[in-house]
């Protein structure tokens, strides 16, 4: 998309925040939000679901938000 608008150089870089209280956070909103789903394919028990939270709590699971992009480029 930089390109298409004529910038030139395009570079990216990814960051993978790792263990942050929002990652936490983020993790259990989307374990409740997709709950039916993931028992509706298999992918996990009713069961499962209410023990996740107790481990997210722990602080014992590496837990990652979605990466930040970041792109740039230059004008020609």
């Amino acid at each position: 998309m930089l390109r298409a608008v004529g910038l030139r150089r395009v570079e990216a870089d990814a960051c993978f925040p790792v263990a942050s209280p929002a990652c936490a956070a983020l993790e259990s909103a989307t374990v409740r939000q997709i709950r039916g789903r993931l028992v509706a394919v298999g992918l996990a028990t009713d069961e499962e679901i209410d023990r996740h939270p107790a481990r997210v709590a722990s602080g014992t699971m590496d837990l990652a938000a979605a990466p930040m992009i970041s792109a740039w480029g230059y004008t020609p």
